[in-house]
């Protein structure tokens, strides 16, 4: 026991030890003086431990009323700790602790939440927290704006009663056009869940994408402007040159071609049918380019699929893929991308070995064409359309077969084999449920 605890105790048992010491100092008493000394003894036990209690109970009281200050919320009570060893002021010490740390954290919160309502004020894109059943717990400015209606009107409703239910069916990250009260165009929805107050709840963004996208098209439409205007002019200006010059080379009217003047005709009009099959071919591709058909994914075996691929293509090939690996892929349109892939790393090669490899990585099937050539061009465009290193190439192949992977959430990647020769064109397609 502590001092403070012996203390009390002792203080208890006083009286009786003082019977005890005048019952051993003076003799055994008579009955009727045995009879008031107990009483004594036992009032004045009563009575100090009634003031004992009493202490207790006050103690009791302030450290209740502390308690109840920290329930609603007031961290700032301290309980004063005396300078003894005694429980009351180590369980004053602890809740001193207990009250500074939740102040600390108090503080904590409300520069966090600080942070938050300002970064949320500063968004261009519409935030919007629902609780458990729907109702509207939290929105930012732009949120308002969208809506056209104050915080103080919306928080609360549900999320038909706002027009809002309906986003949460779209895909997460999915742009959709879509008319609010206030605003219409392009948006990125995106959605989550999240808890509060150990209930689930419903995060709903909406960001404005139509400036963004925009400017995305202008730019593109640029692009497509300059890469037409070129080709275009390319087969115009010699078609129009050489259409003059027939125009000289024809006879006078009466007269008879000669030999001469005939092959020169037929060599002009055989460059004014080579050109316009040129162009033909030109405005062809982009009308592939535009018109790819909507990938149909299914669950694909890739062994089988490459090692058909390698017998369209050729026979030297090397295939090393992983038996059981399955994909979920567009079949059809996977084949093609391959045969463009392993064509390419074919002609580059040479005589050289083109390995075909794929393996499971990171819940995607990592598939790479390997061939050994010169490596990569030196050129940002191999991308863009109808950019080319090849004599009479097309200029659409790369472009085409990473645009019909990423309609299937994959990607292409043409990496540098260094420091080997050659180049290395890295697909990623999403692996089948069952070997994620």
């Amino acid at each position: 026991m502590k001092a403070t605890e012996r203390w009390r105790a002792a203080w208890l048992v006083a009286p009786a030890l003082l019977a005890l010491a005048a019952v051993l100092a003076l003799g055994t008493p008579a009955p009727r003086e045995a009879a008031l000394l107990l009483a004594c003894v036992l009032g004045l036990t009563g009575i100090i431990w009634r003031l004992q209690r009493h202490a207790d109970g006050r103690r009791l009281r302030t450290l209740d009323g502390l308690l109840e200050s920290l329930r609603e919320g007031d961290y700032s009570v301290r309980g004063a700790v005396s300078g003894g060893d005694d429980a009351q002021a180590r369980l004053m010490g602890r809740f001193n602790a207990l009250a500074q740390r939740l102040q600390d954290e108090q503080r904590d919160s409300h520069e966090s939440v600080q942070l938050l309502s300002k970064t949320l004020a500063a968004l261009d894109g519409a935030v919007f927290a629902f609780e458990q059943d729907g109702r509207l717990r939290l929105i930012n400015p732009a949120g308002e704006r969208l809506l056209g209606r104050p915080a103080s009107e919306l928080l609360g409703q549900r999320a038909d009663a706002l027009g809002l239910a309906p986003l949460f069916a779209i895909p997460n990250g999915r742009i959709h056009p879509h008319a609010f009260p206030a605003q219409q165009g392009r948006w990125q929805i995106g959605h989550a869940s999240l808890r509060s107050r150990s209930q689930a709840g419903r995060l709903l963004v909406v960001q404005p994408m139509e400036r963004a996208l925009r400017d995305e098209e202008a730019q593109a439409f640029r692009r497509l402007l300059r890469v037409l205007s070129h080709e275009i002019n390319n087969s115009l200006a010699p078609i129009a040159s050489m259409a003059d010059t027939l125009t000289r080379v024809l006879p006078a009217p009466g007269t008879s071609f000669d030999p001469e003047a005939r092959a020169d005709l037929a060599g002009g009009l055989d460059l004014i049918e080579k050109r316009s099959l040129a162009l033909q071919r030109f405005l062809g591709g982009y009308a592939r380019l535009a018109k790819l058909p909507e990938p149909q994914p299914v669950i694909v075996m890739l062994a089988p699929l490459c090692e058909r691929v390698r017998r369209l293509v050729d026979e030297r090939i090397r295939v090393d893929v992983d038996p059981e690996l399955r994909v979920v892929a567009d079949a059809d349109q996977l084949e093609q991308v391959l045969i463009n892939l392993l064509r390419n790393a074919v002609e580059a090669g040479g005589d050289a070995p083109v390995e075909l490899f794929a393996r499971p990585e990171g819940g995607q099937a990592r598939v790479q064409v390997r061939d050994r050539g010169e490596g990569l061009p030196s050129s940002d465009s191999l991308f863009v359309p109808f950019f080319t290193t090849k004599a009479g190439g097309s200029g659409i192949g790369l472009v085409l077969s990473r645009q019909i992977l990423e309609a299937q959430r994959g990607s292409l990647e043409l990496l540098s084999r260094a420091p080997e020769a050659g180049t290395v064109a890295e697909i990623r397609l999403p692996l089948a449920s069952s070997e994620r």
